[in-house]
């Protein structure tokens, strides 16, 4: 990567990083994109150069976890389902302490605004649509195909889940100490609960990788 690069992707961080920070302080509707341009040394034009709009200050990370979590199950092991996948990422995610914190930070800043519930929303959608081309290639069915689109929402349920209300208020009314122990344990009674459901995508045997049909599956 050449130095224009690293300069460009440390503006970036650096905007997101005091967006962060003033959505902790401040909430998302009481800090304004001039304050954020301010704390990170950038003009409000450089700002919109690196991000579209305010709320996506909020989900600076989304592309980078879509696509790990497209990795996750695509470069899955034989023998393994995507199920068990897409659980193994969400174990990974609460086994990292910072992520915990990551997470109870950005349920604060999303709050009670609407506009930041609706972004929520499309960031599954588009973790959905990535995951069910992936699973649509392996069956060698159309990028279309309703039972690999239904799949990927169920794959992604398990991980849109740790964004609700009830598993937010399960996890705070436990120390901070044992946060992780029951999100972990949550997570595995989910994972449990959509195998029966998923049993048509069932773990990949070795070699058993097709090629995406462009006709629709009957």
């Amino acid at each position: 990567m050449g130095l224009r690069e690293r300069k460009k992707q440390l503006t970036r961080q650096g905007i997101l990083d005091a967006a962060e920070r003033l959505f902790d302080e401040q909430g998302f509707d009481g800090t304004t994109v001039v304050q954020i341009a301010d704390a990170a040394n950038v003009s409000v034009k450089t700002l919109f150069t690196y991000f579209d709009s305010k709320e996506d200050l909020v989900f600076g990370g989304e592309g980078a976890t879509r696509d790990a979590l497209v990795a996750a199950v695509r470069e899955r092991p034989a023998g393994t389902s995507a199920l068990d996948a897409v659980r193994g990422f969400v174990d990974a995610m609460v086994d990292d302490y910072d992520r915990v914190h990551g997470l109870e930070g950005f349920h604060r800043t999303i709050g009670d605004s609407p506009a930041l519930q609706a972004r929520v929303l499309v960031t599954f959608d588009r973790f959905e649509t990535a995951l069910a081309e992936v699973l649509a290639a392996e069956a060698g069915a159309s990028a279309v195909d309703p039972a690999s689109r239904l799949a990927a929402a169920q794959l992604v349920l398990l991980l849109r889940i740790l964004t609700t209300q009830e598993v937010r208020d399960l996890v705070a009314r436990h120390p901070l100490s044992k946060q992780q122990e029951i999100l972990r344990t949550w997570v595995g009674r989910a994972a449990d609960a959509l195998a029966e459901g998923l049993a048509t995508h069932p773990a990949r045997e070795p070699g058993d990788i097709r090629i995406q049909s462009d006709t629709p599956s009957p």
